[in-house]
Formats: structure tokens, C-alpha cells, sequence
């Protein structure tokens, strides 16, 4: 079985690294890319340092014939995608979306935190959350995927195990995350990010940042007791991420915390534990593993769970390849590795 897919945002960061695994895919032919601003340029021109590539131009879909695609992928800045194209697209086509477009099941919640109407909200309910190892049986089985963020893959990954189990079972969660800046979007960085974070870092959308509901949302599917601060920080890289997990319970054992993990994902080839020094991004950084340390402080009072990823890879392009591969009964590493 082969697929022929198409992609929606081919040139920012997270289409060029969801072009570059699909391209070395052995069952996927690139039909289609799509784009407004680049129409006309071929891929090579936009990604010279991907070889191989199909000899295809950016084009308007609307000139496209979907009659022969398998899949449709969206890379689309959150709103694009829900409000101008989706109701023009031939329904049956399966989708995987890589933005916050039907992440959010409350479409006031959505409204707030984007800051712009949803008009597609109805198709909400065709979409199940890609977090590929905890949905991974509904995955499966659907046909349309809300990709996750990289900032709650990062945060949920490790923290569902311990919620379903109930070692953590009530109270407040600090979470302090930070990224590389590939994470706000490659127009943001060429605009002025880039500059701004030369010799710099800081902390931003403390109180509203887009992420915090779907963190919250699928936290509380699993335990409505829990509460938590999210921070997210700008790092002056280009990628990875870093989420810093604190955990003040009474009664909670890291021996506890490190079996439940290390059982619940036991067997999974992206998800590594580890029981020495943290790691660094350096290590994390091109690939789609997620890396866990866990820690107890000097006074024995909280646990630090230490979750790492690459936010373009694990927290958007490598986990939506992931999910086709689940979802078209391949191999789930098929061209990750």
C-alpha cells in the first residue's frame, strides 16, 4: 500500500521537517503542496537542503485535482485551516491538522485563547487528539487527527501515567517549560525574534498562552483534582524543548513515580527514561524521542520530573508521522529513525 498526500504550509519550519521525513517514507508520494505568499516556486527552491525531492511547485489548492489523495496535511497557522479551507475540501479525504484548529473541545475556550472566531466548529468531533502513545487505539481508527502541541506532548507524556494511576492524585502541579524559537512560527523569527533573542531569554504569555487549555483539557479527562501553573520560556536556540514538572505531594515515593512511567511506556521505541543526569537538548534535538529524568529534591519534600523533546519533530512533524503510520497500518518508526 502507498499513499499520495498533499501538504498545506510546506514552507515554514514544521512543512519542511514534516517534507523531509515524508519524502524518505517509503509508502508516501508528496502530490501537493499548497501555499499562498510562494506560489509558483518549486520545493527544491525553498528547501534546497532537502535531496530528492518531487519535482512539484507550490500551487493554490483550489487549482488542485484531490480526486487521487489519500491525506491531507496542515503545517497552517492556527485559524487558516478552520476558517478558510477545510469547508472547501472533499470531506472523505482523511486530514491531520498540525495547529490548535480542533484541538480545543469548547468552542468559547477556543475563541478566547486564539483570539478569533472558530466557523467550522461543528467539525470539531470528527478529530481525535494525536498524542500518539496514550490515544494510540483511537488513533487507529479514525481518519481525521488534531496533532497535538509540542508544549503539552512534552508536559502530558509523562504526567497521564501518574494521573491514571493515582500517584498523583490532588493538588497543584508547577510546570515551567522552554523552547527553542522555531516554536513561534518561522515568520516571527525572521520578523524580529531572531534579534530579540540574541543574548537573551525571558518568559512570555504567563497568563493566556494557547497551550494552557489543552494542557488542562486533557489533564482533566483524567483527574479533575489537579491544578497547575504553566510558564512557558523562549529559549536563544533554534530547537528543543524542556518542560521542568514540580510535584509537591505528601506520601508520594520517586520509587513510585519512576515505576509507574517506566511500566506504562515499557516497549515504546520513542520514550526513554532516564536515571542519571539530565539530559541535554543536544541529545534530544533532530530526533522524535521524548527523554524523562526524575529527580527528588535535597530535603526530600518534591519531585522534578524533566521531560525533553525537539518541538518540531516529537512536538509536531515526527509525532504527525506517527500517527499516519498508525493510522495506514504502517510501521509507527517508518522513516523516524
Amino acid at each position: 500500500m502507498s499513499l499520495n498526500v498533499c501538504i498545506f504550509g510546506v514552507s515554514g519550519y514544521t512543512g519542511s521537517k514534516l517534507l523531509y521525513y515524508l519524502n524518505k517514507h517509503k509508502k508516501i508520494t508528496v502530490v501537493g503542496v499548497f501555499g499562498s505568499s510562494k506560489i509558483g516556486e518549486s520545493l527544491s527552491e525553498i528547501h534546497p537542503n532537502i535531496e530528492n525531492l518531487p519535482k512539484l511547485k507550490i500551487s493554490d489548492y483550489y487549482d488542485f485535482d484531490f480526486s487521487k489523495v489519500d491525506l491531507i496535511f496542515s503545517c497552517l497557522p492556527a485559524g487558516l485551516f478552520q476558517s478558510k479551507i477545510i469547508e472547501n475540501l472533499d470531506p472523505n479525504i482523511p486530514i491531520i491538522d498540525l495547529s490548535g484548529d480542533f484541538r480545543l473541545e469548547n468552542k468559547r475556550t477556543y475563541e478566547k485563547f486564539y483570539e478569533m472566531s472558530h466557523k467550522n466548529f461543528h467539525l470539531r468531533d470528527k478529530f481525535v487528539y494525536g498524542l500518539t502513545e496514550i490515544n494510540r487505539d483511537l488513533i487507529k481508527k479514525s481518519k481525521f487527527i488534531s496533532n497535538p502541541g509540542c508544549y503539552p506532548t512534552s508536559i502530558l507524556i509523562p504526567l497521564i501515567p501518574l494521573l491514571k494511576y493515582n500517584i498523583v492524585n490532588a493538588g497543584h502541579v508547577i510546570i515551567d517549560s522552554k523552547s527553542g524559537m522555531s516554536g513561534a512560527g518561522k515568520k516571527s523569527v525572521e520578523d524580529n525574534l531572531k534579534l530579540q533573542l540574541n543574548n537573551n531569554f525571558y518568559s512570555y504569555s504567563v497568563t493566556s498562552h494557547k497551550h494552557f487549555p489543552e494542557i488542562d483539557q486533557e489533564i482533566k479527562k483524567v483527574n479533575k483534582k489537579i491544578s497547575f501553573t504553566f510558564v512557558p520560556n523562549i529559549l536563544p536556540i533554534f530547537c528543543g524543548l524542556q518542560s521542568n514538572i514540580y510535584i509537591n505531594q505528601k506520601d508520594l515515593k520517586l520509587k513510585e513515580i519512576k515505576e509507574v512511567i517506566d511500566s506504562y511506556y515499557d516497549g515504546e521505541f520513542f520514550i526513554k527514561t532516564k536515571n542519571e543526569k539530565p539530559v541535554q537538548l543536544s541529545e534530544v534535538q533532530g530526533t522524535n524521542n521524548v527523554f524523562i529524568n526524575i529527580f527528588e529534591d535535597y530535603e526530600k519534600k518534591s519531585f522534578l520530573i524533566i521531560s525533553s523533546i525537539d518541538n518540531l519533530i516529537k512536538g509536531a512533524a515526527g509525532q504527525a508521522i506517527q500517527n499516519m503510520n498508525l493510522m495506514f497500518g504502517f510501521k509507527e518508526n517508518e522513516s523516524l529513525v
